[in-house]
């Protein structure tokens, strides 16, 4: 009987002193680049871009993000199987030959993954391709870096290429305890 007296009386004194003296809020709030992890985040990001620029596929990939990984192999899995389908019985698949030649069999995506990860000659056709349509000197060199919004898990990265008027937003996830960049989750379309 007496421990419920003195809960109650605590929950009223609190309840009292909420009342009387209510929690002030701080003149502005926190700023996303004061939160810690914003070095680890930009450092991520920036070495994903250089890692790019120097054609480093094994670290380019280990950069992503898991959904990234993951939407890479599928589509590049896909098109190596679909790319590896022989002709339709009497198409032509060229002017002079009468029937497709008979192709190796694509890799499974676990092939796929395994390639990626090792920076195997999918890879260097992959990411080869994907620079010859973006310049990571954009990011690095010619784009003003801001810090978005920042949270336990997913942060935000403002890319401001130099005469736009607005910037890209670099999706980061926190994944096994290091942050990734959302490279699919950024600029692939929905």
């Amino acid at each position: 009987m007496r421990i419920r007296r003195f809960l109650v009386a605590a929950a009223l004194l609190l309840f009292a002193g909420y009342l009387l003296f209510p929690a002030t809020k701080a003149s502005h709030a926190a700023s996303p680049e004061d939160h810690p992890a914003v070095p680890a985040i930009l450092a991520r990001a920036e070495s994903l871009f250089q890692s790019m620029k120097s054609h480093d596929y094994t670290a380019i990939f280990a950069a992503l993000s898991e959904k990234s990984r993951e939407t890479i192999v599928a589509e590049t899995s896909s098109a190596l199987a679909a790319d590896a389908k022989p002709a339709p019985p009497g198409k032509a698949t060229a002017p002079d030959t009468p029937s497709a030649p008979a192709k190796d069999a694509p890799p499974d995506p676990e092939g796929v993954r395994r390639d990626f990860v090792a920076g195997g000659p999918i890879a260097r056709d992959y990411w080869d391709a994907f620079l010859r349509r973006f310049d990571p000197d954009t990011a690095l060199e010619h784009s003003r870096w801001e810090i978005g919004s920042v949270g336990k898990d997913r942060a935000e990265i403002l890319l401001t290429h130099h005469g736009a008027d607005h910037p890209a937003t670099l999706k980061m996830f926190l994944e096994d305890g290091d942050w990734k960049v959302g490279l699919v989750e950024t600029f692939w379309s929905r």
